[in-house]
């Protein structure tokens, strides 16, 4: 009998009973996908904190501005990634992980749509708390944080669990 060669091209990765693998896809998804979210947020605001000094002609901050937002941003952004994000991160994991279990692939589909609909969720439960002047800029920041995160996080995670 002709059995297809599972490290081919195409072909799903033959069904393992170990839970390494999804505990890994979770663990990576939940250590990775908080910071990526807080760095990914913190560079835009660095980005967009330069093009206004730009568009002013003031050109003597830019480099500290844009390096000083990205990396005290995300030192100090972090404790609330991880107490905050870590929810989404974990959801976003859980979902590949299950997706990569049944179908034996990470899925690009499975982890943006979660992540979306996560963001949903997330931004929904920040309009009780941010004031209506800075509701756009979260909702914003919060779809950069966990688009990206996503993106990098499953990124890793195919070329770690190949």
């Amino acid at each position: 009998m002709n059995m297809p060669n599972p490290t081919m091209a195409g072909q799903p990765r033959p069904r393992s009973q170990s839970w390494g693998r999804p505990i890994g896809i979770v663990a990576s998804y939940a250590l990775l996908g908080p910071f990526m979210g807080a760095f990914s947020v913190n560079g835009l605001f660095a980005v967009y904190a330069v093009g206004v000094e730009i568009a002013r002609g003031d050109f003597s901050d830019i480099a500290r501005l844009f390096w000083g937002g990205i990396v005290m941003g995300t030192a100090l952004f972090a404790i609330g990634a991880y107490a905050f994000g870590s929810i989404s991160a974990v959801a976003v994991g859980l979902a590949v992980a299950f997706r990569d279990r049944r179908k034996g692939e990470i899925s690009w589909r499975t982890a943006l749509v979660v992540a979306l609909i996560v963001w949903l969720l997330m931004s929904i439960a920040v309009t009780a708390v941010v004031p209506p002047e800075g509701l756009v800029r979260w909702v914003g920041a919060l779809l950069v944080a966990h688009v990206l995160a996503t993106v990098v996080c499953t990124w890793i995670v195919r070329r770690i669990f190949r």
